[in-house]
């Protein structure tokens, strides 16, 4: 197994700054599936140290090599839910974490948003329903020559630091779904475009995860588009490039909430995680 060469050069175009090596040898073999002969490639092109290893250099390298490991569950779901060319109806629970202090005694207070707004969460879940059409209209041309020329950036996971800067995605090519969605907006917005963010999840049973993606109204539709993430599928065999490109809506799997960045979970008031469970029921085509 070996790293590809277009891995390693896009990693190193990540500042070393950036990097948190903390990931020791052991839990890089355990956790991330990565054997020692890619470890030590890692090494070689100066991603790590013999002490340890930076998360988001072993995620990124577990994606493009297809290891299946706890950090790359979702691809194939996400793949599968796209291909399969249905309608579906996704049933996601909120769960919400305590966002306690060290040593603070306190009940939690959760509060968490769905698709309607804030809402108060009691019973420590709270659930939303979400209907999600297989097929969606086509860009219109001058959304489309935007959709093809952002197709070039490729998905990279990247630390907060970066991940967030749509300055970072023009300088460098490679975007997650943070930097890359605001740059896209932006550069939607500069040419005069109806586009706007979506805040939402990723529909990937059992558990999906938060995401963000562009869409851009059509006839009075808001398509929801994500070329990173059709790029990345295709660069991985997920997706058959003579049924997908980056043109294709992914709005079969994405379940929007709101169209900010932001916490969606609070306990007290402080942002709070969450997790999405979530069940997938599936219809005729539409």
């Amino acid at each position: 197994m070996s790293v590809p060469d277009g891995t390693l050069r896009s990693l190193r175009l990540i500042p070393d700054e950036a990097r948190n090596p903390e990931v020791p040898w052991s839990s890089a073999e355990r956790e991330y599936g990565l054997p020692p002969d890619v470890l030590r490639a890692m090494l070689a092109a100066g991603l790590g140290s013999p002490s340890g290893f930076d998360h988001f250099d072993l995620l990124n390298v577990s994606l493009d090599l297809g290891v299946r490991s706890l950090w790359t569950f979702g691809p194939p779901s996400w793949a599968k839910g796209l291909r399969a060319g249905t309608a579906t109806r996704a049933e996601i629970e909120y769960v919400p974490e305590c966002a306690h202090e060290p040593g603070e005694h306190r009940d939690c207070d959760f509060h968490v948003l769905l698709p309607t707004g804030w809402a108060p969460c009691p019973e420590g879940s709270a659930v939303a329903h979400f209907d999600l059409p297989a097929s969606w209209p086509a860009p219109a041309p001058r959304a489309a020559e935007l959709l093809e020329e952002f197709g070039r950036v490729r998905f990279v996971r990247l630390p907060m630091t970066v991940g967030l800067d749509p300055d970072f995605v023009g300088r460098t090519g490679i975007a997650d779904c943070t930097g890359g969605s605001l740059y896209l907006v932006r550069e939607g917005h500069r040419r005069g475009l109806p586009i706007r963010l979506a805040q939402g999840v990723i529909i990937s049973p059992p558990f999906s995860v938060l995401h963000y993606w562009a869409e851009i109204e059509n006839d009075g539709v808001w398509v929801p588009h994500d070329p990173l993430i059709v790029g990345a599928m295709l660069r991985w065999g997920l997706l058959d490039p003579a049924e997908w490109g980056v043109l294709s809506s992914t709005g079969a799997v994405l379940a929007r909430i709101s169209g900010e960045m932001g916490p969606v979970g609070l306990d007290a008031g402080r942002p709070a995680g969450v997790s999405f469970a979530t069940v997938v029921q599936t219809g005729p085509r539409g």
